[in-house]
């Protein structure tokens, strides 16, 4: 285990009778990234191994550990970890997806869409006597109605679609591009819409698409020069969906209306970033949707994903159930040689 936030998840195994091995400590914006060398010491008798997002876990590492039933992951998030590999080698993996992350960012997320139609920061600044009070003119009003937006979601997954749900009771038309979607499983109320429509038709664009190298860099400037110039980015997804020079550009040229980006191409965000300069974003530091409720729960998941990896039960939160087979032959066959060679210990 590789973070000091996962010091109670250690301690409860250890009660246990769990044998626990420490990585390295993380540090926000950096990634872990094992030498060969260190393998023998973490992985040589690791039964199952807990990661954050903060730690590379490649191929190699995943061949090495032959002794490895499983992977958990604390976040929702495993873009860190090898998939095709683990699937590969019939390793499971466990993650983060409680009900909680998803609630709590979609709550975020409809937060920071109403910040950016109201513009809060502006009464802020009118209080504080930074702006005047403007007259009480239809025309000189900053403040616009969620009423009535398009709303164009990118992806459509557990946050996209609990998105969709919250923002129903405020009547906006709801559009998406979601191609991992079948057009049969799209709910009744959201259009599906290729991606050039949900970028010139909507008054909001919401980024909830999965990172991978596909939807690396998605938001580029072709794709600012589509919205409208009166139109909000909001990325609660990943970074590097966006290309941040590109974005910055826009909004400085006034080309798109602002955004609310919670995570960045680099993290935490360079204090020499242009996005820092404007006024026409919010920028909170990949943690507006982080609630006491979320981390309670996903503490609570990670020792319950350990747990059953430990028992041959399938996690109760788990990112790649297809591997199951491969996982139960994988198990079947290190508890064979466990059996020859008697005496080890879980980790």
């Amino acid at each position: 285990m590789l973070d000091p936030a996962l010091d109670d998840l250690a301690n409860t195994l250890a009660k246990r009778g769990i044998a626990i091995v420490r990585g390295p400590p993380s540090l926000p914006g950096s990634l872990i990234q094992y030498a060969a060398s260190d393998y023998p010491a973490y992985f040589d008798k690791a039964d199952v191994a807990i990661f954050t997002s903060r730690s590379s876990v490649p191929r190699e590492l995943i061949e090495y550990a032959a002794r490895l039933r499983g992977i958990v992951n604390l976040a929702v998030g495993v873009e860190t970890i090898d998939l095709a590999a683990a699937d590969e080698a019939g390793v499971i993996i466990g993650h983060g997806a409680v009900p909680e992350n998803t609630i709590s960012m979609a709550e975020a997320t409809v937060m920071l869409m109403l910040n950016l139609r109201y513009q809060l920061r502006t009464s802020e600044e009118i209080l504080q006597g930074r702006r005047p009070r403007p007259p009480a003119r239809a025309d000189r009003m900053h403040a616009r109605m969620l009423r009535g937006c398009t709303v164009g979601l990118i992806g459509l997954g557990r946050i996209g679609s609990a998105v969709a749900e919250r923002l129903l009771p405020f009547d906006v038309n709801l559009i998406a591009h979601a191609p991992s979607v079948a057009a049969g499983a799209f709910p009744p109320y959201i259009a599906r819409r290729s991606l050039e429509a949900v970028l010139s038709q909507s008054d909001i664009v919401g980024l909830f698409a999965s990172a991978n190298d596909a939807n690396r860099g998605l938001i580029d400037g072709r794709a600012l020069s589509l919205m409208k110039p009166g139109a909000y980015l909001v990325n609660v997804a990943r970074g590097q969906m966006v290309n941040e020079a590109a974005l910055a550009s826009a909004l400085r040229d006034g080309r798109i209306a602002g955004a609310a980006l919670d995570v960045f191409e680099v993290e935490p965000l360079p204090e020499s970033s242009p996005l820092r300069a404007l006024d026409t974003v919010i920028l909170t530091p990949h943690l507006v949707g982080h609630t006491r409720e979320l981390y309670e729960s996903l503490g609570a998941a990670a020792l319950e994903n350990v747990l059953r990896i430990l028992r041959d039960e399938m996690p109760i939160h788990c990112k790649n159930p297809q591997t199951e087979g491969r996982w139960r032959r994988r198990s079947a066959e290190i508890d064979r040689r466990k059996t020859a060679s008697p005496g080890s210990q879980p980790k």
